[in-house]
């Protein structure tokens, strides 16, 4: 059946249905509708007729759009390609420097044990740009970017899908970079790009590549930048960790109107800035992978101490408790927030009782409490309760144990807190007895 007779049965009033309309004017409003639909499927780049027409190069809604098409087996796929110097910039971060990241360092930064072997020569820095945030069958991913280093240049390219009928391609390509790759960096990508992009393949029959171990870059963020930054969208990382500010950067929420707006004839000079966004992230990602890895692989004593604080938490989640140690006391001498010191002070007391050093223990305990009775009196109570047990029970030191005790109340029940301070009575009576 043509398409003409298949646009005139959906325009029917159906098996025994009945037209409310004058047969001249029914067979009018009939013709309409189907020029509609053919408008439509124009629009998202199906012809009704025959082969799509090929647009002249400079011509047509495609002639402010940079790259090119390349025909590839399986169709064509718009590709933008471009390739950045090795001494370039992101900020104050060169991008090469990803190239230096310890694969040991990165695992314990992401906890994530897969990573431990990869390369950093053949990670792929994946990002999407799509006609919605869901992750369901009506999402298309319009602009799939991606970036890898040769030799010491990062390569960004990007694939563009010009017409839905061309995802196939696109998809093909992106799975043939991905087999190659030795690791996935993105940053979300582990709650939206990659189930997108797995959806994506279903859809369109394309085999889905076995996924390389996948770096979410977020989620390195919120265990080490969250303490100190409001929000953890990429260009806020980009603005306080890298210096980086974008001048003229598009609307996030605006890109898939743009898309749509292009798809329906309006030209594609609008989605010029959607290119640039996307490419800039890939190229974030680099410099935030490289920042964050630097920072936890070598402790510079003029960062934030909320960074060493946060650092110092993660290695004790990764068992690196050597390091842990030198972020926490980096934290605890680091003049920085009240509360910041004070938590650097107890992590340090924390970490000295694991390695069974009690002197250290209760310096730490001790430089705390000076810090929470100067500045933070509403911390001065768990402080004293830590050396409360420090001193009664492995200390063995009765009277301070108690003296600490009696100033611990707020920091525990009741019940609790008096059955402590008998039990220390009755020990300093047999002490005194003894």
């Amino acid at each position: 059946m043509d398409l003409d007779k298949k646009l005139s049965r959906l325009t029917s009033a159906g098996p025994g249905g009945t037209s409310f309309l004058p047969p001249d004017d029914a067979a009018q409003a009939r013709r309409a509708r189907i020029e509609r639909l053919r408008s439509t499927l124009v629009a998202l780049g199906t012809r009704p007729d025959a082969t799509p027409r090929r647009r002249s190069p400079g011509t047509g809604p495609d002639d402010h759009l940079p790259g090119e098409v390349r025909e590839t087996e399986h169709g064509p796929v718009h590709v933008v390609d471009r390739w950045l110097e090795p001494h370039h910039c992101h900020g104050r971060v060169a991008v090469r420097s990803a190239l230096g990241v310890s694969a040991e360092v990165v695992a314990r930064l992401a906890l994530d044990p897969a990573l431990e072997g990869f390369d950093a020569r053949r990670m792929v820095l994946l990002d999407t740009e799509t006609t919605g945030l869901a992750t369901g069958a009506g999402t298309i991913p319009f602009l799939v970017g991606m970036a890898w280093f040769e030799d010491e240049s990062l390569r960004v390219q990007q694939l563009f899908l010009r017409r839905p009928g061309e995802e196939g391609p696109m998809l093909r390509v992106l799975a043939d970079r991905l087999r190659w790759a030795d690791c996935i960096v993105t940053y979300n990508g582990k709650a939206f790009d990659w189930p997108l992009l797995r959806t994506r393949f279903v859809m369109n029959r394309v085999p889905l590549p076995d996924a390389p171990p996948h770096l979410d870059l977020l989620s390195c963020a919120r265990r080490v930048l969250k303490p100190r930054l409001e929000g953890l969208r990429l260009v806020r990382v980009e603005s306080e960790v890298l210096g980086m500010v974008r001048e003229g950067d598009v609307d996030g929420s605006l890109i898939p109107s743009l898309y749509f707006g292009y798809l329906h004839g309006e030209g594609s000079a609008a989605l010029i800035p959607v290119i640039e966004h996307n490419a800039n992230d890939l190229i974030a990602l680099a410099a935030v992978l490289a920042r964050l890895s630097a920072h936890f692989e070598t402790l510079r004593p003029e960062d934030d101490p909320r960074d060493h604080l946060a650092y110092a938490r993660l290695a004790v989640r990764c068992g690196d408790e050597p390091r842990a140690a030198r972020f926490a006391e980096a934290a605890a001498r680091g003049g920085g927030d009240p509360d910041v010191t004070v938590d650097g002070w107890l992590l340090c007391a924390w970490l000295a009782r694991r390695r069974r050093d009690q002197p250290a223990e209760r310096d730490a305990l001790e430089a705390a409490l000076r810090e929470a009775l100067a500045v933070a009196p509403d911390r001065a109570p768990e402080v004293h309760l830590a050396l409360a047990k420090l001193c009664e029970h492995r200390l063995r030191r009765f009277a301070d144990a108690l003296h600490h005790a009696e100033h611990a109340r707020a920091a525990e029940e009741a019940d609790g807190h008096e059955r402590r301070l008998a039990r220390l009575r009755r020990r300093l009576a047999r002490a005194a007895g003894a």
